[in-house]
């Protein structure tokens, strides 16, 4: 064989080695490649809808219920059974969440409520002007209905008979000398007849008949009323104006039935009026009217505050803002409860880390911080944050079928005082 023959034959072995190798390489690679990918892949039990994780399917899809994919289940993910209560979920899918936990605390809820209200007249100033005794109109003043009136304004001079008379008796018997006591007798019918004492003491003063009689406003205030004509008879039964006050008012505001356990010695309220946004008004009393609207179910607060200013109106729009604590008890988030509707539970973590549903109750909530009773303890670990897919979790497993009952309330209260 000549040299360039054997060059030629080492070139094709050594080429076929070559191709050999490299096919041998490549197709037992992806073999074992798709062997180990088969072995590592992902075992899906089901897929299911968060939004109703008790419904399950075999493939994937939308869900027929929400227009939104159906989520898978694995198997390695699979939650666990602890102690029959408790489930536990991969490290990494916790991570994946975000879920986040905080404590148990005890203390108060801080409640600032803000209910609409209306200003009105304050009805124990409402007064009604008479002569007392039957005479006639000398003179009236320019008043009209609706017009704001000062204490001591002048509303119409009268000429009373039975004061004149009155009068000049006393004066006749002062002059012949009479005793005091007939003296004093003619003055105290002066005064039940409703002579008012201004004008007694000018008589005894002067000695003198006074036949004209100023009657003044005897509040300021706003007239609602005024019969007056000018040499009108009128009688001591008779109306000649009704004058309303204005200082203080009320403000008249409907509060729902859960604000009443509120409704202590301690509340705060304070008064806010859309037209004065700068001002606040406080609150010098209150009271809760005794009976419930039927219509809506709200119980009536009458608070009375201040306007020295005269800057408002009844029938004004109002805000009535209560600020007050309730009863100690325990706090959570608002964010932390899951409502069924017809039970409340959170999502507590055990000592080893698994997740435990527990029934609470709700007793209240205010600012995002819900006052609950039972169920869990001051100091324990709740989820607030990924609580969904837990709850999820919990619902597919029945970790929440097997929550414990709540306690008796008037034992769990009992309980709360042992403790704290």
């Amino acid at each position: 064989m000549s040299l360039v023959n054997f060059i030629k034959l080492f070139l094709v072995v050594l080429l076929s080695s070559a191709v050999s190798i490299f096919f041998y390489r490549h197709f037992f690679v992806i073999e074992q490649s798709s062997e180990e990918i088969e072995v590592k892949e992902r075992t899906v039990l089901y897929w299911y809808d968060p939004m109703y994780p008790n419904t399950k399917f075999d493939q994937s899809g939308k869900s027929p219920f929400m227009d939104m994919d159906l989520v898978p289940k694995y198997e390695d993910e699979n939650v666990s059974s602890i102690n029959n209560k408790g489930i536990t979920i991969n490290p990494a899918q916790i991570q994946n969440l975000g879920v986040k936990t905080v404590d148990v605390k005890w203390g108060k809820l801080n409640y600032d409520l803000t209910f609409p209200a209306e200003v009105a007249f304050n009805d124990h100033q409402f007064v009604i002007v008479q002569a007392r005794e039957n005479g006639f109109i000398e003179k009236i003043y320019p008043l009209a209905i609706g017009e704001r009136i000062l204490k001591g304004t002048p509303i119409a001079d009268l000429t009373i008979p039975a004061w004149v008379e009155a009068q000049s008796e006393y004066l006749a018997l002062k002059q012949i000398g009479s005793t005091k006591n007939e003296l004093n007798s003619v003055i105290e019918r002066l005064r039940l007849n409703g002579m008012p004492e201004e004008y007694i003491a000018q008589l005894i003063r002067s000695g003198k008949v006074q036949t004209r009689f100023v009657i003044k406003a005897p509040i300021s205030g706003v007239i609602t009323a005024l019969n007056l004509r000018q040499g009108m008879n009128v009688t001591k039964e008779g109306v000649i104006a009704q004058i309303q006050g204005t200082n203080p008012l009320w403000i008249n505001a409907s509060l729902s039935q859960s604000a009443a356990e509120l409704l202590t010695n301690d509340v705060t309220f304070f008064v806010s009026i859309p037209a004065y946004p700068t001002h606040q008004f406080v609150v010098n009393n209150w009271i809760v009217l005794p009976s419930a609207d039927i219509t809506s179910r709200t119980i009536s607060i009458r608070a009375e505050i201040n306007d020295d200013e005269n800057l408002l109106k009844p029938g004004m729009t109002a805000y009535l803002n209560l600020v007050a604590q309730g009863k100690e008890s325990m706090l959570i988030p608002s964010q932390a409860i899951v409502d069924s509707g017809k039970e409340q539970h959170v999502i507590a973590v055990g000592e080893n880390g698994e997740f435990i549903p527990k029934k609470i109750r709700r007793i209240n909530e205010s600012q995002q911080i819900a006052a609950i009773s039972d169920g869990v303890q001051v100091g324990e670990h709740i989820v607030t944050q990924g609580i969904f897919l837990i709850d999820s979790e919990a619902n597919i497993s029945g970790a929440l079928e097997r929550m414990a009952p709540l306690p008796d309330p008037q034992q769990s209260a009992q309980s709360s005082l042992h403790t704290h």
